[in-house]
């Protein structure tokens, strides 16, 4: 496959998956502010969409505002390191990946390079790995510069957005059987530095051929007026055991 045939499946199928997983190749324009990169001082864009939040939302406090921050910059790499590998067998270089921050939404990312990495399953989410844990470390230093936020706390939220991709994988190919599905799990928390314990959360039902995860983590998006606990929130009365 060429290089740009890569880039085009991988931007087809992200917008399959949901449009606002808006990809492009594109020459980086290091002075708009509104993109966020890795070495490029992102901190005040960061913080300007924690602010847009607390605009948008006073009444759901702190802990909501930070929560939502942190999943709005992490979810475009995991959706893109899954889509590049199970649908594109390839894999660009997730470091590279800049992000368009929205009012109150990170959404559209481009690369400037039209390199990318091929190899089996096994050897891309090793390399995802290494990248999304280097990407999300970037993340956290930046805001880390106006705000406190805890590396326990990062991680059961990189935990959950991994898992819950794997949930969407499942629902994209329900051919794939429980022993792969948990198979794959294990070597993206593997390749993320994360407990393989959150495996647990992860549960599987021949039945119904269903993956169902408990995550970890609350969004806190009851909080919010007018919205409710997620389905797969540890505090919904039907996942607590």
């Amino acid at each position: 496959m060429s290089d740009h045939s890569f880039f085009e499946h991988l931007f087809e199928h992200s917008k399959q998956v949901t449009p606002y997983l808006d990809g492009q190749l594109a020459p980086l324009a290091t002075s708009d502010p509104s993109l966020i990169h890795l070495g490029h001082p992102s901190s005040q864009s960061i913080r300007d969409l924690y602010l847009s939040l607390e605009k948008e939302h006073p009444e759901a406090g702190a802990p909501y505002w930070l929560t939502r921050t942190w999943t709005l910059l992490c979810w475009q790499p995991i959706y893109v390191a899954f889509i590049s590998i199970y649908a594109c067998r390839g894999l660009p270089d997730l470091t590279t990946m800049a992000q368009k921050v929205q009012p109150r939404f990170i959404s559209g990312f481009q690369f400037e390079s039209s390199d990318f990495s091929q190899g089996t399953e096994s050897e891309l989410i090793e390399q995802a790995g290494k990248q999304l844990v280097e990407l999300f470390e970037y993340f956290r230093n930046e805001m880390s510069q106006w705000t406190r936020i805890r590396p326990g706390f990062t991680r059961h939220l990189f935990a959950d957005g991994v898992l819950g991709c794997m949930v969407k994988l499942h629902q994209f190919s329900p051919d794939l059987g429980e022993e792969y599905l948990m198979q794959q799990a294990r070597l993206w928390l593997q390749a993320c530095q994360l407990p393989e314990k959150q495996l647990n959360t992860l549960s599987y039902n021949p039945h119904s051929n269903s993956l169902k995860l408990v995550r970890t983590s609350c969004c806190l998006v009851y909080k919010c007026h007018g919205r409710e606990l997620c389905s797969d929130c540890p505090r919904h009365p039907d996942n607590k055991r």
